[in-house]
């Protein structure tokens, strides 16, 4: 049998009930009900309320805490009562913002899922809203949480790869080009609050692909605002790195035919102090640019970086380091130029600059719901801090910005402002549909 996991708690025993953290849900959906389970797991912390625009998800997740937990269709009901201490903040990304924002002014600790924001600007609120009101605030980047992750990050850090130079983060995925269709805008159903749905969005009328939030801008950023924040912030991990001074961006709708507006394949290149980082994502072709076939259930997907002394890959089901082999030569030797006939030299060796290591996968989203629990009690900053959270997010918008105004923007990291295209900080930030408003925005 397997060794019991050290460090991730169970549900075992009973929790005085003043130790006991009240949770209440926003965004029951499926990433909304893995947080809830996860928390459930944790005798420390009781479910009281859970809310979702979808009669669905609402009542499947009131189901899932047998029951006891308080059902809304409204996000404020939950911010109004007293006896809730913290939420979950799993919508669709164009709420993160103003719900994180709202539950710290409403003295509520937030776990929000990432993307934080759906632009720089409500992440630099949202921050803000954290500090000003003394809240815990963690985002959902559970590798942080992961033993392995925080191993091959300090394996970076140590120097063991040597100086990086270029890292490279993707998403490839192999799909039909049908995607979310061309349904016709419809009556929404009775069972869904759409006005609610879109909250600070433009208004538009109900279609059935839009509920696939990520195929538009109105409510994502496509892969670059889904999967690159979690890749992104393990290479910011591993090389304290604050963000990019610019991006540069290609991409467009290439292999999907339906109705979205979000591009399928993008490539988008950042320059940050001493080194290059490549994110790629495509949607015709599971093949990663570690030479993965990309037999994973979701593809192919990761984060090599690229050292002097070595290559450490890393992803959610472990790392490697590959060492980089140096050319030596026995004192009667030839280079390839000489032995042109077989083009491998004669009395050549190869030696490795650094040592081989490898590791399997670990638990990731337990640990790192545990830790935002004991943030709560200890009030110290947790694993995925929102600061962190806002920073491993902004490439990801700054590489959309890029894309869509086909210029190479020049960011400034400290101040948070493109300094050469003075237009394109409007973009930087966004206008809410009415009553919706966010104050600084």
């Amino acid at each position: 049998a397997l060794a019991p996991l050290a460090g991730v708690a169970r549900a075992t025993g009973t929790v005085a009930a003043s130790d006991r953290i009240r949770v209440g849900v926003i965004g029951c959906g499926g990433m909304g009900r893995m947080n809830l389970a996860d928390f459930q797991r944790n005798a420390d912390a009781e479910i009281v309320a859970v809310c979702d625009v979808y009669a669905p998800n609402r009542e499947r997740a009131r189901e899932m805490t047998g029951g006891k937990a308080e059902a809304y269709n409204d996000y404020r009901r939950v911010l109004e009562r007293r006896d809730v201490d913290a939420v979950v903040v799993a919508t669709p990304d164009h709420w993160h913002a103003l719900m994180t924002v709202e539950a710290c002014e409403a003295g509520k600790d937030v776990y929000v899922e990432k993307p934080v924001s759906w632009c720089v600007r409500e992440g630099q609120l949202m921050v803000e809203a954290a500090r000003r009101n003394k809240r815990v605030v963690q985002v959902g980047l559970q590798q942080r949480s992961g033993t392995h992750f925080q191993r091959a990050v300090k394996a970076v850090q140590e120097g063991r790869i040597g100086t990086v130079r270029f890292a490279q983060c993707w998403n490839h995925y192999s799909g039909g080009t049908e995607g979310v269709g061309f349904p016709a805008d419809a009556k929404p159903p009775a069972d869904l609050d759409w006005d609610m749905f879109l909250g600070p969005a433009p208004k538009a009328a109900y279609n059935p692909a839009r509920r696939n939030f990520r195929a538009f801008k109105d409510y994502a950023g496509g892969e670059l605002t889904n999967w690159a924040p979690h890749l992104i912030d393990v290479v910011h991990w591993a090389m304290e790195a604050k963000g990019p001074l610019s991006a540069t961006g290609a991409g467009g709708i290439l292999h999907v035919k339906d109705c979205r507006d979000v591009e399928d394949t993008v490539e988008v290149i950042y320059e940050y102090p001493g080194f290059l980082l490549r994110y790629s994502t495509m949607m015709h072709n599971s093949y990663g640019p570690n030479g993965h076939p990309g037999n994973k259930p979701f593809g192919s997907y990761g984060i090599l970086l690229q050292g002097t002394l070595g290559t450490l890959f890393v992803d959610r089901a472990g790392y490697e380091i590959i060492p980089q082999m140096k050319q030596k030569a026995e004192p009667a030797s030839q280079s390839f130029r000489e032995a042109f006939d077989d083009l491998t030299g004669i009395g050549l060796y190869f030696t490795a600059e650094s040592a081989g290591e490898r590791s399997t996968t670990s638990v990731q989203h337990l640990p790192h719901v545990r830790n935002f629990l004991d943030c709560v009690k200890s009030r110290a900053l947790p694993a995925a801090d929102i600061e962190i959270g806002h920073r491993s997010t902004t490439p990801c918008h700054l590489g959309n910005i890029a894309l869509r105004t086909g210029k190479k923007i020049q960011w400034d990291p400290e101040a948070e402002r493109i300094t050469n295209v003075p237009e394109a900080n409007e973009l930087l930030t966004r206008r809410y549909r009415a009553p919706w408003r966010l104050e600084g925005l």
